[in-house]
């Protein structure tokens, strides 16, 4: 039996149907009038459809499978939110938050969604994040906390994060993607939980509440290096490293045989002659990295990548990005690596993904169909190693067989049933599920649309995978 989602149509805009266009960097600009705006009708019952979906995924995610049984007892109701917790922020006399590298001082509030006052305190709030800053109107933020505190169950820190997701209309694709990783067995994944933002007075909108990328015992748990760990054993490790061709951090350098750039996002002082030893260490292991992706025994397990990458964490990264078809995940941006202290080279955390399930209009990220991750120069040359290839289609039948794929889609449905009350006020605020927001796939006109949108766009990317894998 297979039961399967409707497929949507896509429509012209109507006469009369005004697409907003935001202003926006000349890239953004030639990317969008590559791939136009479109619309998409949803005219089936949302309520049929979730049944559907909560209902009839594992049988459409798994394939036909003879032991699937042919009915599915119904999963028990999911939690909807009436109200969130609420995040007051105010900074020191009313001051606007115009800058992402300036913070400004302030006092937070964190109350339950009962209205009982959890945490409070003093702390510093910049923006944060590149296209989201500059060309969103709902803008993204870090705090820094005066004190080391948890929040919302999530353990003390004193660096949060603040994800603002307003191209991402469902609210929900970091959040589950967050789940995924964790899923799959990623060594961290940043917990976040969602929050009201009121910020001087003024209310923002549904936030995510998250944990900022950073080595800590309870995040990437790795040896904070320190100027003095020189010895043979204590400079190699524990590096964070973000490939980001935006050149974010005040060190970075090029990948020798590809367009991929590598910055320290912590050691964050290498530049400093006292940090040579472990800015000339952490160099050259990615550039013999490098190397060995691209030398003629590339596939050696003791000369080639495996001796200098984590395998597993590559593959789990590989299968997340492409399956979600991240359009930055390519190895350009928003992709972080961590080497431990006598240790290999490891994927993850993943980051930054409110442009992936088929959220966007540019680099063909919007079709269901084509490898966006596995054309990547590293990635091109690991599936030439047929014992990567193996690995790979292993593993992917192992997230059909253990239902991970199966619980990603139920905890999509989980996460629009807790939102499907709270979201009215946060599109009060932000009407925008009619507009066209850059880079928009689709525009459905609704939060289930969005959420359904997402959905469908998944079964089918990942029934070509199936295809292409041999499933």
């Amino acid at each position: 039996m297979e039961v399967r989602l409707p497929q949507q149509e896509f429509t012209v805009p109507p006469a009369g149907f005004r697409v907003d266009r935001p202003a926006m960097p000349s890239r953004q600009a030639r990317q969008a009038e590559r791939s136009p705006a479109r619309l998409t009708k949803v005219p089936w019952s949302w309520g049929a459809s979730l049944a559907l979906l909560a209902l009839g995924v594992s049988i459409v995610a798994c394939g036909s499978d003879a032991s699937a049984p042919d009915v599915v007892v119904p999963p028990p109701p999911n939690v909807v939110a009436e109200q969130l917790p609420t995040l007051t922020v105010n900074t020191t006399n009313g001051f606007a938050i115009t800058s992402r590298e300036v913070y400004l001082p302030g006092a937070f509030r964190l109350a339950g969604a009962d209205g009982a006052m959890l945490q409070e305190g003093s702390l510093e709030i910049r923006g944060r994040g590149h296209s989201t800053w500059d060309i969103m109107p709902k803008k993204p933020y870090r705090l820094k906390l005066s004190n080391s505190t948890a929040l919302m169950g999530m353990p003390a820190n004193r660096h949060w994060v603040l994800l603002a997701n307003y191209s991402d209309k469902t609210m929900i694709r970091n959040d589950a993607t967050f789940e995924l990783s964790r899923m799959m067995g990623m060594e961290y994944t940043p917990r976040s939980t969602f929050v009201d933002l009121m910020l001087n007075g003024s209310y923002q909108g549904i936030y995510q509440l998250t944990e900022h990328i950073r080595i800590a015992p309870e995040r990437v748990n790795i040896p904070e290096l320190k100027v003095a760990d020189t010895s043979a054993t204590a400079v190699t490790g524990g590096y964070l490293i973000e490939i980001d061709e935006r050149r974010g951090e005040s060190y970075c350098f090029n990948s020798s045989n590809t367009p991929m750039i590598f910055c320290l996002g912590n050691p964050e002082s290498l530049l400093d002659p006292a940090w040579a030893k472990q800015r000339a260490y952490i160099t050259n292991y990615i550039q013999q990295t490098d190397a060995s992706i691209f030398s003629s025994q590339f596939a050696d397990p003791a000369a080639g990548y495996a001796a200098y990458i984590d395998v597993e964490s590559a593959i789990s990264y590989y299968l997340v990005n492409e399956m979600l078809k991240n359009v930055d995940g390519n190895l350009r941006l928003s992709t972080y690596l961590y080497k431990k202290r006598g240790g290999k080279l490891f994927f993850g955390p993943l980051w930054d993904f409110d442009l992936a399930y088929g959220n966007v209009n540019y680099d063909g990220a919007d079709r269901i169909d084509g490898w966006h991750i596995r054309t990547t120069p590293w990635f091109t040359r690991l599936f030439q190693d047929p014992a990567f290839a193996a690995r790979v289609k292993a593993r992917w039948r192992q997230m059909k067989s253990d239902r991970t794929i199966d619980k990603l889609f139920q905890y999509i449905v989980a996460r629009h049933d807790y939102l499907a009350k709270v979201q009215v006020r946060n599109f009060e605020r932000w009407p925008i599920l009619s507009t066209w927001v850059w880079p928009n796939r689709v525009v459905t006109g609704s939060y289930d649309g969005e959420v359904l949108a997402m959905g469908d766009w998944l079964f089918d990317r990942i029934k070509w995978m199936d295809a292409q894998i041999g499933l």
